[in-house]
């Protein structure tokens, strides 16, 4: 006959072992969602604005062009981007940095830019997301150029602050990480612990 006292230690010890097993399986799930799914990121920068606030924690679609192999990067039955997606990328410059911007032009269209206005194969683009900061200087640009196949022309939807393809050209295709599609946490980075959240701005999904 077993003493109370080892049977009462048995049981605890069974329900650490199933905590540790069901942290450990939690962990697993979280890090295959986060691989191979959704990729959380917080967005430090203004270039988005207003679409996409600074202190925005949003969840990137990794399957949104393709789905990956699960022992590599490349991915399988490849999607082609869109224009108008959201997109998150290598920066050209830095590819240690994460960029997020919008597609303006895929391959075979004509980018024209005069002054703030940017023309798609002739017609002028949707300004319904652009904000134009009044605090900084319009941009007298004149560019035009035609984007090649397998790379994207980007640009960031707070046009006066945004560093993008006008600055430093294509983005290849290949190297786009998914498509950003919804906030799911927001909090203003100036506030403290116990102001700044945004709770209006969760479960925004972006066009």
């Amino acid at each position: 006959m077993s003493k109370p006292g080892n049977k009462e230690k048995a049981n605890v010890s069974t329900v650490i072992r199933d905590w540790i097993g069901a942290l450990i399986l939690a962990l697993v799930a979280a890090l295959i969602f986060r691989t191979w799914f959704y990729t959380p990121y917080l967005v430090p920068t203004s270039s988005m604005i207003h679409t996409i606030q600074v202190g925005d924690h949003i969840f990137v679609n990794k399957h949104a062009y393709g789905y990956y192999s699960p022992f590599s990067d490349q991915r399988v039955f490849p999607r082609k981007v869109n224009r108008g997606d959201i997109v998150v990328f290598p920066y050209p410059v830095d590819p240690q940095v994460d960029y997020i911007k919008r597609v303006i032009g895929i391959g075979g269209d004509e980018i024209r830019i005069v002054g703030e206005t940017v023309y798609v194969n002739g017609e002028p683009e949707n300004t319904e997301y652009l904000y134009f900061d009044p605090e900084l200087l319009k941009l007298p640009e004149n560019i035009e150029v035609v984007v090649p196949e397998g790379k994207l022309w980007v640009m960031g939807d707070n046009r006066r602050n945004s560093k993008d393809s006008r600055y430093w050209g294509f983005v290849d295709e290949t190297s786009i990480e998914g498509k950003a599609e919804v906030i799911f946490w927001s909090h203003d980075p100036p506030k403290n612990i116990t102001e700044g959240y945004r709770f209006e701005r969760i479960g925004t999904f972006f066009e």
